[in-house]
Parts: C-alpha cells; sequence; structure tokens
C-alpha cells in the first residue's frame, strides 16, 4: 500500500529510466554500442524514412521500431546495473536496423520527447534599429566624427 502517492521512493530515484539513459545518449556511445562498423550502420540506418506515430513506441520501459520487416527493442537489463540491452529481430549482429534506432533517437530526441525545447529568445529591450557597422554611421566610419591628427 502506498502511503504518499505521487510520491518517488527512493529505490525509483536510484532506477534510472530507459527515457533518461537514451536522453543521455550521444552518436560515441551509440557507435560504441554497435562495434567497429557503429558509424557506417548508424548513417545506413539513417537512409530509412520512419513514421514516429506509426513505427515507433517509446513507454517507461521499452524503446520499439518497426523498421523494414525487422522490430528493434530497446530496453534497460536490471540485472546488469540498468545497462541498455537491445536486439533486432531479424539479424544476429549490430545491422543497419540497430542503426536506424540509434540514428532515429539520435536526431529526434525533441520529436521523441527525450529532451525539452529551447527556450524563447527574448527580444532585448532598449535596441535601436541603428547600424554602426554601416559605412554612413559615426560608429562604423572611423573617420567619420574624427578630426586627422598629423
Amino acid at each position: 500500500m502506498d502511503l504518499h502517492p505521487g510520491r518517488t521512493t527512493m529505490k525509483e530515484k536510484k532506477m534510472i529510466r530507459l527515457k533518461d539513459k537514451l536522453s543521455h545518449l550521444t552518436y560515441t556511445q551509440a557507435c560504441k554500442f554497435l562495434g567497429t562498423n557503429g558509424g557506417k550502420l548508424i548513417r545506413q540506418g539513417g537512409k530509412y524514412d520512419i513514421d514516429l506515430t506509426e513505427q515507433v513506441t517509446l513507454t517507461r520501459h521499452l524503446f520499439q521500431l518497426h523498421v523494414n520487416g525487422a522490430v528493434v527493442t530497446m530496453q534497460l537489463d536490471p540485472l546488469k546495473h540498468q545497462r541498455l540491452h537491445y536486439k533486432c529481430s531479424a539479424c544476429e549482429t549490430a545491422c543497419t536496423h540497430l542503426g536506424a534506432a540509434f540514428s532515429l533517437i539520435l536526431e529526434e530526441k525533441l520529436a521523441l520527447g527525450l529532451a525539452a525545447p529551447p527556450p524563447e529568445k527574448t527580444p532585448i529591450e532598449g535596441l535601436s534599429d541603428e547600424r554602426p557597422w554601416e559605412a554612413d554611421h559615426p560608429l562604423g566610419n572611423p573617420s567619420a566624427g574624427h578630426r586627422k591628427v598629423n
């Protein structure tokens, strides 16, 4: 029985969620996961056209991508210190399907909800429309407004 609904327990705080892991994934890490041809597989996999709403499922515990007849799944392995476990239903070794999944995660973090949008830019108050870099402006023309000293 949960005495404090909505609160996170210490055990839950220590457990890394899949979305946390994927949100911090870097290109270098993805290449290491895929082995010596990691970069090549990510580039090749990045060429697939993927519809996020039709082909991708992402929950707290599972990432799934349906691509080119294969299903790529990713989840955290609780027995291995929350390490990322990934596999392709069609291939036994690292493949372009896995490359597609890693490419998608790296390129579409915002669309997948793995990153927050950048803050909106706020205009700086007090700036005028003057352009000091133009030649007819006193600040942009080094000789304007200055006397020549011999």
